[in-house]
């Protein structure tokens, strides 16, 4: 995979150490607006990125390019990717892929239409914990009644908008708020494990510009609470509760830091997990396999997923 990079925010900088040091992988360039050009060439020189460049056509038109890594505001990526399809490229976009299940649609047709592979960053669906979960842990428990995932985390940028600073995170316009950050990684986890759900009910505390600060989506089949704040701090957690035992997830479902499990008649037991470097590290390390391999059923699954999700948004965004 011969990537650039499209972007110079805080999550580019998490990403570039991990995706630099993914096999598989080359970083070729590195793309950002005029007024961030500063950064961009530090960030190139700190990783040995040969090119930076301010014009995306430009990014486009270079053939030793072949993926384009999306790490913009939650409101460009439809924009962004589908210049990208366009031009021949494979794409990643952070999460959340789109700000619509229509903008994503439109994406994975043209993907699919080119032959290209189009995919979504959520960390949670390559990491070996979430993989173990989903093949040994979840059958034991039984028929699941009841989910609970809370990821809370008081917003660096949160003492700002109480200031009356709007920055993106809570610029609702760009796509900003609990919903599409960090409690869309709830939604994935309990999409990817129990499928769609019939009905899906979004309740949240509004900031003086209307975006969420806080709020639980509440989903049947089964009963899953999704809670996400960027408001207030809370232990992070994920809970399934099963008709023969529970299991409980340690810190955001996101990085899966730790889990227990009892079934009925039992003691806990802390199940060993195997150590991952980053978080970022499985999902990169797998688009790489993916696009080495030209696994295509793998790729159509994971984007399935993916526009799952964003329906389930569009439900609770429409209501």
């Amino acid at each position: 995979m011969n990537i650039a990079i499209i972007g110079t925010g805080k999550i580019v900088h998490e990403a570039l150490p991990v995706i630099v040091g993914t096999e598989g992988i080359v970083v070729r360039s590195i793309w950002c607006r005029e007024h961030s050009l500063a950064k961009a060439e530090a960030l190139a020189a700190q990783f040995g990125i040969p090119q930076v460049a301010t014009d995306y056509a430009a990014v486009l038109a270079d053939p030793q390019v072949d993926t384009v890594y999306v790490a913009l505001v939650n409101s460009v990526h439809y924009a962004y990717a589908l210049q990208a399809l366009q031009a021949g490229k494979n794409v990643i976009l952070e999460k959340p892929a789109c700000m619509s299940h229509r903008e994503l649609a439109r994406l994975a047709e043209e993907a699919r239409g080119r032959g290209l592979m189009l995919f979504e960053a959520v960390t949670l669906l390559h990491l070996p914990a979430f993989h173990l979960l989903q093949t040994e842990l979840l059958p034991q428990l039984g028929a699941i009644r009841h989910v609970e995932c809370n990821y809370s985390q008081r917003s660096s940028r949160y003492d700002a908008y109480l200031r009356g600073e709007v920055l993106p995170a809570f610029d609702p316009s760009v796509g900003g708020g609990a919903l599409m950050d960090i409690n869309i990684y709830n939604l994935h986890f309990v999409i990817a494990l129990f499928g769609k759900p019939d009905s899906a009910r979004y309740y949240c505390r509004r900031g003086f510009n209307g975006v969420d600060l806080s709020g639980t989506v509440v989903m049947n089949a089964p009963l899953s609470l999704c809670t996400g704040a960027k408001d207030t701090d809370a232990p992070s957690f994920g809970l399934l509760q099963g008709d023969n035992g529970w299991l409980r997830i340690e810190g955001p479902v996101s990085t899966m830091a730790a889990m227990t499990i009892c079934l009925r008649g039992q003691q806990p037991r802390q199940i060993p997990l195997a150590p991952v470097s980053h978080r970022l590290a499985p999902e990169f390390a797998a688009f790489a396999d993916i696009l080495r391999r030209q696994d295509f059923a793998t790729m159509n699954s994971l984007l399935d997923h993916s526009l799952a999700v964003m329906k389930v948004v569009d439900e609770i965004v429409s209501d």
